[in-house]
């Protein structure tokens, strides 16, 4: 990368000259510096998960899903005398398969296909799904890719930073773009730091309903054939979802052992927020494409403390309590202690517990009346515990002249609803 020059001024300074003054002193001194890469880190992933009440099915079904992802990112660094500059870049894929989507296509062994009374209208979707979530097949194989771009400058002087940044997401039936702008403050001494930081993404849903719930599916039965000759018709809708957020935290280290940060976020959604493939079925017998209402505010209120015990042990402490405007109230904890077995090498094991309510308009399987006006039976709005419990292993190879840090890390989440989950992560970071 070329050479940024600032410029270069040295004023004259004479030594060992008699009866002459010191020259005037220099008043500032800039070097050429560039752009250099701080740190590249690659991150790959493996999720995995089990249960038997698929959304898509109604409340109903096999849930069984794996994900793998892989990220990496390059950190890149520019000092000057006033300021430090950090473009970091990411680009992350994931690769997925679920059961469960197979029924976008195809009507469950037994279930009804008598849509609910006034409620199809409200929906103009395609005659066809795409051709990857075809019924033939047993298991939707999707991707994902979500790139990222964030700048910050540092005000070395007032101890300020300020950031930009611009985000971007695409699976088989949703695109997102989004963007953010962040403040840090931060004390002389880096006591105490506050920030603020504001998002918004702007989404795109393609909405793709039931086989079942599709007007010419109402209209004629269409069978499966007519389906997947049909899978590039672009006649369907788009949908918009926007959110918005402001998150706030301020730091503050209480004693040389004790750290403490107050975090409060504040996001509000309007547009579709439901997911018009998956399905609730009525006591009536009849089915319909989930309906929540188009806006949501969200607030989640959070408190870290860490505590050092000593150059081996560190308490890691959270709890957040979080609430809405569909009724959820929820309570988190976690505690994570990791341990300096040696310079090189540490294991941080932890815990995560959560509990929450069920959001307002959340029943199971075929219990909905049929007037209502919102319904949903996805069991992530249902009221719930959950428990997450894993490991931490960070190795430090400090002879390394490649890598800066190695980190692998599992965890195991099961819910009281009968979801479980195993989450495996490599990291490598690069000099």
């Amino acid at each position: 990368m070329k050479k940024n020059i600032v410029s270069i001024f040295l004023l004259a300074i004479t030594f060992g000259c008699i009866g002459k003054t010191k020259a005037q002193e220099k008043d500032s001194l800039y070097e050429a510096r560039k752009l250099k890469v701080d740190e590249i880190n690659f991150v790959s992933g493996y999720y995995t998960q089990e249960g038997n009440h698929s959304s898509i099915g109604g409340g109903k079904g096999d849930e069984a899903l794996t994900n793998i992802s892989n990220t990496i990112q390059v950190k890149l660094l520019k000092n000057t005398d006033k300021f430090e500059h950090r473009l970091d870049i990411s680009a992350a894929v994931d690769h997925h398969t679920s059961a469960s989507t197979k029924l976008i296509n195809n009507v469950p062994d037994g279930a009804s296909t008598k849509p609910n009374s006034g409620k199809l209208s409200a929906r103009t979707a395609a005659s066809s799904a795409t051709s990857s979530t075809s019924g033939a097949s047993s298991k939707l194989v999707g991707w994902r890719i979500y790139p990222s771009i964030n700048y910050s400058a540092k005000d070395l002087k007032r101890n300020t930073t300020y950031g930009v940044g611009a985000y971007y997401s695409r699976e088989f039936d949703y695109q997102s773009i989004g963007g953010e702008l962040s403040f840090i403050k931060a004390s002389k001494d880096n006591n105490s730091e506050f920030s603020v930081k504001a998002m918004a993404f702007f989404d795109q849903r393609l909405e793709i309903l039931p086989v079942e719930l599709r007007p010419d599916y109402v209209k004629t039965k269409r069978t499966k054939e007519d389906d997947e000759q049909e899978g590039n018709n672009d006649n369907y809708k788009l949908w918009n979802k926007n959110s918005y957020s402001i998150n706030l935290a301020y730091s503050q280290i209480i004693t040389p052992r004790l750290q403490m940060s107050l975090l409060a976020d504040f996001a509000y959604q309007d547009g579709l927020l439901s997911v018009p493939y998956n399905r609730v079925y009525f006591t009536n017998n009849t089915v319909a494409s989930e309906r929540l209402p188009m806006q949501r505010m969200k607030i989640p209120l959070g408190i870290r403390l860490n505590y050092f015990l000593g150059e081996t042990f560190v308490l890691r402490t959270y709890y957040r309590y979080f609430f809405d405007d569909w009724g959820i109230k929820a309570h988190t904890a976690q505690l994570e202690i990791p341990i300096k077995l040696s310079p090189f090498f540490s294991i941080s094991p932890f815990y995560r517990y959560h509990h929450q309510t069920s959001n307002d308009y959340f029943k199971p399987y075929g219990t909905h009346n049929p007037g209502d006006k919102y319904y949903s039976s996805d069991y992530d709005l249902s009221n719930f515990t959950s428990q997450n419990l894993g490991l931490n292993l960070h190795y430090l190879p400090l002879d390394s002249k490649l890598f800066k840090s190695i980190d692998l890390r599992y965890s195991f989440y099961k819910r009281s609803e009968g979801l479980s989950a195993h989450n495996l992560t490599f990291a490598l970071t690069f000099k």
